[in-house]
Formats: C-alpha cells, structure tokens, sequence
C-alpha cells in the first residue's frame, strides 16, 4: 500500500482492540490513497448498484483488468486518481461517497483476515491480524471491539462468504497449469461483464444444461447474492470438474 512502516499484530477471538474513525481523526481519509485495491466480483456488484450502473459501465470506468499468475485468472482493481495522492475516486473531503457500498478490503481494515483450506476435510481456516500503520490516528480512540463484533458491525456476512467462495477457485491448484484463453473469456464474463452473462443464460443451451427458466433467470438477475452463487458453481464445475 503505502511507503510507510506497517506491522501486523495476531488477533485471537475474543481478544479486544480499539479503533475508530470518523472525520475528527487527524488522518481521516488517508488510508483512501496510493493503493493497490482488488475488486473481488461481489465488491464490483454492490459498487455498480451504489453507483446506479450497469456493472460493465462500471469496470470500464473505475477498474483496471490484470490477470493473476500463474493460472492467469482475470481479476479487476480499482482505478485510482491520476493525481500526486493517487486517491479513491470515490473519496471526499467529508469520506467515502459510497460508504455502504464499500468493497470488503475498505470494510474490514484496520483488520487483515487471511484463510487457507485444510488439505484434508476442506474446511476454512481463519487467522485474523491488526494492521498497525504509523499514520492510522484511529487507534488512539475508545471504542472497542473484537473481531466478531467488528466484522458484524461493517456487514462483512455476504461479503465474507461470496469472496471465500470465488477465492476457492481462483486459488486452486488445478489452476496453476494457466488457463486457456477461452477459459479466460470466459471467467471475465461470469465474474465482470453483465451483459453477456445475461445473454448467455438466456441461450437455449444454458438454460437446458441447468434446466433454467424465464423466472430463474430474472430472480438471478435481480439478486446479486443469488448471482454470483450461481456463477461461481458454475465457474467450479467449468474449470475444475466440479
């Protein structure tokens, strides 16, 4: 993120830390600057709805496109200002003009959360950490929290479960070998690129393989939740068998 002196500190469950921000922090705002954001698809929905844009709109707009290595996998991070501060485009002198529609990285910090799958029974595994930067001021303030009041208080549920459920696949192992670049294409489309998406389950063939209807598709359309667990199944059995 930015050239200055960060740690982490290991958090346990149930183990307290204090923080706040709000426009009296000295520093407010400049945790919004000089960073290297990735959009996971879920941030791209809500930040498109925010913004009352079509998501392809948005992605042309607000993101770069990169691609991950060594699979290759597509993935999107946020466009900052070409300014001497490379700020959010999104942030004002009085905060973030899209607050409730924050991405996840926003809305987590100052908490880090990092996971793993256990090679065995395939469950996932949770280690949070306290990201301590030399400018954050928030950690002088009262408030405190634990870890579970903090991710409930920055509605992080969907957040958190749509993003651990697109991390299985973008980190598989399988997909180390590199994907295809019709794979590729493909992956852009589910995760990023809406009008096509629709387009596709509209097909005769879509809609036969996963026996869709007109109301199915219009119920995905409509729910981004729903969406993007469909995607991402959808993606799994596609690149990975499943």
């Amino acid at each position: 993120m930015k050239d200055e002196s960060s740690f982490l500190k290991p958090l346990r469950r149930g183990e307290t830390f204090r923080f706040a921000c709000h426009p009296g922090v000295p520093c407010f705002t400049e945790c919004c600057r000089d960073l290297r954001l990735m959009l996971t698809p879920y941030d791209v929905l809500k930040l498109a709805e925010g913004l009352k844009m079509s998501v392809s709109d948005f992605v042309d707009n607000y993101t770069n496109l990169e691609f991950m290595e060594p699979s290759g996998f597509p993935v999107l991070f946020l466009a900052m200002r070409n300014d001497e501060k490379r700020r959010c485009p999104f942030v004002t002198n009085e905060g973030c003009s899209v607050y409730p529609y924050r991405p996840s990285a926003c809305r987590i910090y100052p908490v880090a959360r990092a996971t793993k799958v256990h090679p065995v029974h395939g469950t996932l595994i949770e280690n949070f950490f306290l990201v301590r930067e030399n400018h954050c001021r928030g950690f002088e303030e009262n408030k405190e929290w634990t870890i579970d009041e903090w991710l409930q208080d920055q509605e992080l549920k969907n957040y958190l479960t749509l993003n651990d459920h697109w991390t299985r696949i973008v980190m598989h192992p399988n997909l180390k070998k590199g994907l295809t670049e019709a794979q590729r294409r493909f992956a852009y489309i589910l995760c990023y690129d809406h009008d096509k998406l629709a387009k596709m389950l509209s097909s005769d063939k879509v809609r036969s393989t996963f026996g869709l209807t007109e109301k199915a598709i219009s119920s995905l359309m409509e729910d981004s939740d729903k969406l993007l667990h469909f995607v991402f199944n959808w993606l799994a059995m596609s690149l990975l068998g499943r």
